[in-house]
């Protein structure tokens, strides 16, 4: 997710693209997901027409752009992918480069476009557009009334540790009345606004502090290494416009993306790699120095990074430098390891690609996926044979509900077994007429007529009747 860094990326972008422009048309895809706060998109669009962009502001990952004259402020927030791109730039993308082209527009999954005008004292002089762009509709966009910092969303954030950041004895003082671990305190939107899973787990790093320990066992000098990489981490980030690549060699961000595998042994794929295009084990961009093979302890050998479970999030440590106080004894959930760890992690991506895929489909590549299909002429013949599923011949069936292969054998087998079950009970209840028939007949004796015309056969019993109808 777009932490801290990432979302001031954007707002810098916006303040150095578009101040001064009029937006003199929005273009806006219907979406009652990412338009939210009681408005829907053509609302959007028709209370920030014609106004000019005076500024872009923010507060932890909450963003919004500062509008002239009466009405409310487009506030904005990324949510997992959430980008925002000006033509003919790449978008503000994070970890995973979008696979079109920065020439490509409007860019796949825009939420609106901002057609702007340069006026008297505008930032440039050539018309310019901006999209907000999310692939997994996990962003929102809504109006809010100035000032914004006074109403919800923001009004319910803690400090900014860039904006707003407290002084050591204000923190101490907000820190020591939270309850739970430390990770999961300043990951609280509502204790440090844009301090999400990275962030958290490379100000623990730098700080020396394990992401499990509870509030009430940190020392008074846990505290100051807080309280100061706190806004150290963000700052240096910010520093070089949140580019992952320009961040320190000796950040933990640069080597976490490997989870599953041992730094030994992810030494020796980069070596076998080298040429090739640089992908980490989550699909993202590889962010490892060029010019080392690991993360580096003090001493020069290669630091053990281990990923555990806090607060339902995968954190990374270094256990040889982030270790536990004495006499706290917590044993952290482990994060999925051990043989299939590598396979697994695989799998997760390609499953993860895959619901994005089907979570970003526009309308018309769904319809065309779900279209019915009949029935084939074997498989309705096998359904009427068995004589199950009577209403299966008039079914339809999507191709995502089709039977695997060995379903189709276990169907047959068990349309077969119907069938023989079927046979043998038609063949012992035709046995059983036949039976009952021979000897009804055996013990039935003609009757005999007095006349001299000759003697007739004497008629069947209304139950020997009924029972010559079955067919043998």
């Amino acid at each position: 997710m777009p932490e801290l860094p990432e979302v001031e990326r954007a707002r810098k972008l916006i303040e150095d693209s578009c101040q001064g422009y009029k937006i003199v048309s929005v273009d806006t895809q219907e979406d009652s997901i990412i338009f939210t706060g009681g408005i829907d998109h053509n609302e959007f669009a028709k209370e920030i027409t014609g106004r000019t962009i005076t500024g872009c502001e923010r507060k932890g990952k909450t963003f919004w752009m500062t509008l002239s004259g009466e009405g409310r402020y487009p506030v904005m927030h990324f949510g997992m992918t959430g980008m925002i791109q000006l033509k003919g730039q790449e978008p503000t993308w994070y970890r995973r480069k979008p696979k079109e082209s920065a020439d490509v527009w409007p860019p796949r999954f825009y939420k609106f476009i901002l057609k702007l005008e340069p006026q008297e004292g505008s930032i440039g002089d050539e018309p310019r557009e901006l999209a907000f762009i999310d692939g997994r509709r996990l962003g929102r966009l809504r109006l809010v009334s100035d000032p914004v910092s006074s109403h919800l969303p923001v009004s319910g954030l803690g400090f900014d540790p860039i904006l707003n950041h407290p002084t050591l004895e204000e923190f101490t003082k907000l820190l020591v009345n939270k309850k739970g671990t430390v990770k999961g305190v300043i990951m609280d939107q509502a204790f440090s606004a844009g301090v999400g899973n990275w962030v958290a787990d490379e100000v623990l790093y730098q700080a020396r502090i394990h992401p499990s320990c509870p509030i009430p066992a940190l020392s008074e000098q846990n505290i100051k290494d807080l309280h100061h990489q706190l806004r150290a981490v963000p700052l240096t980030a910010i520093s070089v416009n949140a580019d992952s690549k320009l961040f320190p060699s000796d950040w933990l961000f640069r080597w976490r993306w490997s989870k599953g595998t041992t730094q030994k042994k992810q030494m020796e794929k980069d070596r076998k790699s080298k040429g090739k295009k640089a992908i980490d084990s989550e699909g993202g961009e590889d962010v490892k120095p060029e010019d080392k093979e690991f993360l580096e302890l003090p001493n020069g050998s290669p630091a053990t990074i281990k990923f555990i479970e806090v607060g339902g999030r995968t954190t990374a440590l270094v256990e040889e430098l982030q270790k536990m106080p004495d006499g706290i004894e917590i044993k952290p959930k482990i994060s999925k390891g051990g043989k299939w760890a590598g396979a697994k992690r695989k799998k997760a991506i390609k499953e993860e690609e895959s619901d994005e895929v089907n979570e970003l489909s526009d309308q018309s590549e769904l319809e065309e996926k779900k279209r019915k299909r009949p029935l084939t002429a074997r498989q309705r013949a096998t359904a009427e044979k068995g004589g199950i599923n009577n209403n299966l011949a008039s079914q339809t069936r999507t191709e995502d509900n089709k039977p695997s292969a060995g379903k189709r054998r276990t169907i047959r087998a068990r349309i077969g077994e119907s069938k023989d079950h079927q046979d043998s009970e038609v063949k012992k209840e035709n046995g059983s007429i036949r039976s009952h028939k021979s000897k009804k007949q055996a013990d039935e004796k003609p009757a005999r007529i007095g006349s001299q015309k000759g003697r007739k056969k004497a008629a069947s019993t209304p139950e020997s009747s009924e029972l010559s109808d079955v067919p043998e």
